[in-house]
């Protein structure tokens, strides 16, 4: 069975005696259709509201009242002509096993809106719905201008004194206490809307929705009726409030020219992670000149060391065939200490390759990630500062101690 929810506002409603006869009639009704004629003769509910209301205030009126008849086929929710909207309403009707449990039922008319470019994907057995797409902060629709929904969102925000950064939609549904709603708005980007106000949704999910949230319903339609915006703002999220996902873009690649090659030996751990974060500071604060010109974008800290580190060691004079091995073990223990997250070894170690050269560079360079990640934010600083000069001397050689499982380090 369907049970069709009308909201009418004055409109002609003899197309109801054309409905099938496996659909129910309810028809919801203000003082608009004072003094004109239902005219059908087939059996209806009718209920009337005193005062004018929109076809959202209308559908709401049939949310307030208990759930009746078996859980199971569809409510559809109609403005009071239909067919204005599409007009293959009533093929639609015969159609309920292609729909989806919040099926759309609406159809733009040819050369409005978007979507009309690439119909296919939302026809089902050759029968069109056109679903809007549009942005959950702004309301407006992808592809094209809305000059209404523009302008409610100006108000909206001016009226609410809602910063930039504010989203409207998760202050909207806050306010109507649906604290669940607000949260799912402000996580995701794109909102789907049916173009005509014509939807069909299982009554299974309207009875969960009742359950829910029907205590909210009083402050719902108190906010509608504070500022004509409300009830357009709530008109765009009637197949979210029954459960159809929003859409969250995916998240932007790193582009090919910002992707640099990592060690595939260096595990990420969390000495990284923290220098990084430190690094990204301190760097900030030195900004070399040759690697911060406004037309370049800017590299990660960790990228920009490298590369002062790299600059260096090609100019950096080779130490003597006595100390070369020295160094080369001592730089080896503190970068590989570094890694397994050893940063008090790692920093011995490498103040104990710059005694033996003070222009090791490698060495240098783990000696600065290791003091940032320990939180030695000066310290690094200075580090990193070496990194930019040139003619530090060397001392003499150091006798290197082993590395041991003992708790003892080299002081």
């Amino acid at each position: 069975m369907l049970n069709i929810v009308v909201a009418r506002r004055g409109e002609d409603m003899r197309w109801v005696d054309d409905l099938p006869d496996h659909c129910t009639v309810t028809v919801y009704t203000d003082d608009a259709s004072q003094g004109v004629p239902l005219d059908v003769t087939r059996h209806i509910e009718l209920v009337r509201l005193p005062g004018q209301h929109t076809t959202g205030e209308l559908y709401l009126a049939h949310l307030k009242r208990p759930a009746r008849g078996a859980p199971e086929g569809f409510t559809v929710f109609c403005p009071g002509d239909p067919l204005a909207v599409c007009p293959a309403f009533f093929a639609l009707l015969d159609s309920t096993m292609l729909w989806g449990e919040v099926q759309p039922l609406s159809q733009l008319p040819a050369g409005q809106g978007s979507e009309t470019a690439s119909p296919a994907r939302d026809w089902r057995a050759e029968l069109p719905v056109s679903p809007v797409r549009f942005d959950l902060r702004s309301w407006a629709p992808l592809g094209t201008f809305d000059k209404v929904m523009y302008r409610a969102q100006q108000r909206y925000r001016q009226t609410h004194q809602l910063l930039d950064h504010h989203h409207p939609g998760a202050h909207f549904f806050e306010a109507c206490q649906l604290g669940a709603m607000a949260q799912a708005v402000s996580e995701h980007d794109l909102g789907v809307r049916d173009s005509g106000l014509l939807f069909a949704v299982q009554r299974s999910r309207i009875t969960a929705w009742q359950a829910a949230h029907g205590p909210a319903l009083p402050q719902i339609c108190s906010w509608l009726r504070q500022d004509p915006v409300h009830g357009r703002i709530w008109d765009q999220f009637w197949l979210h409030l029954f459960g159809l996902p929003f859409v969250r873009l995916n998240a932007l690649t790193t582009p090919a020219s910002m992707q640099f090659e990592e060690d595939d030996d260096a595990p990420e751990d969390f000495s990284l992670s923290r220098a990084l974060a430190t690094i990204d500071d301190t760097l900030a604060r030195l900004a070399p000149p040759p690697l911060t010109r406004a037309s370049d974008r800017r590299p990660s800290a960790l990228q920009v060391a490298r590369a002062i580190a790299a600059a260096q060691a090609r100019h950096a004079p080779t130490p003597s065939p006595g100390a070369s091995q020295e160094l080369t073990d001592l730089s080896e223990r503190a970068a590989q200490a570094f890694r397994l997250g050893d940063l008090q070894y790692a920093i011995a170690c490498a103040r104990l390759a710059l005694k033996i050269e003070a222009d090791h560079t490698a060495s240098r360079f783990t000696l600065a990630m290791a003091l940032a990640a320990q939180g030695s934010r000066e310290e690094a600083l200075e580090q990193f500062e070496h990194l930019l000069q040139t003619g530090a001397s060397a001392s003499d050689g150091i006798r290197v101690p082993e590395r041991t499982t003992s708790t003892a380090r080299p002081q």
